[in-house]
């Protein structure tokens, strides 16, 4: 079976699974969401739980292969051969996003455990949808520390710096250059951004989705392999 086929099926099936229909409201602690708020500083054995379930849980095996599915079928122009063709090729492409995936949290748990920073997304208290895109976007650059003061996101800057430039180990050559690594990591930082809107608007778009028996994405898994 071609490779482009294979990709093709891995994303309807992809899909199929994301939509589902009467999805539960999303909970606390749900890493796709807005973890529980808390004036609690974690113990640094909670802060590792939720980098295991963030890093190696099943969206972190879910979502990579998505993603791996679209670059197969449009790969880059100039990769090789054996990263563009061939179910060998989409391994490749899948184990380097499970890898980049992988080094930006270990880079963002290490960071803020040293640092005693609490990067736990906190949502806004304002009902004003302008002022919450404005609080989800900041909250990028500016977290919180374990005693609960502002501070400046460094954990972020760390997670986005090591998604950029791990790569740089393993992709073809013309793909592992500086300025390569510096656009990664750029969209790694916007990828961060566009979760801490998932986090602050997902919970209501869900209770809409019940309200009007929509199907709303999410992805069927264990209470226990939840962060709390």
């Amino acid at each position: 079976m071609p490779a482009k086929s294979i990709a093709t099926l891995l994303l309807a099936f992809s899909c199929q699974a994301l939509a589902q229909t009467a999805p539960p409201v999303p909970k606390a602690g749900d890493p796709l969401f807005a973890p529980l708020a808390s004036s609690t500083p974690q113990t640094l054995e909670e802060r590792f739980m939720d980098y295991a379930v963030i890093s190696y849980g099943p969206r972190s095996l879910f979502n990579p292969a998505i993603s791996a599915g679209i670059t197969m079928l449009n790969p880059p122009k100039h990769y090789p051969r054996d990263w563009k063709d061939g179910p060998g090729a989409y391994g490749r492409i899948y184990g380097s996003k499970l890898a980049s995936r992988a080094s930006e949290q270990t880079a963002r748990f290490l960071t803020a455990a040293v640092l005693h920073e609490d990067f736990r997304y906190r949502p806004s208290t304002s009902k004003d949808p302008i002022a919450r895109i404005a609080h989800a976007f900041a909250f990028t650059f500016v977290d919180k520390s374990d005693s609960g003061g502002d501070r400046l996101a460094v954990a972020n800057f760390a997670a986005a710096a090591a998604s950029g430039f791990t790569p740089n180990l393993y992709l073809p050559r013309g793909y592992n250059t500086v300025s390569r690594a510096e656009t990664r990591a750029a969209i790694s930082f916007g990828g961060l951004v566009g979760k801490n809107l998932a986090r602050e608007f997902a919970p209501d778009l869900a209770r809409i989705s019940r309200k009007l028996h929509l199907p709303f994405p999410h992805l069927p898994i264990p209470e226990w392999w939840t962060p709390r």
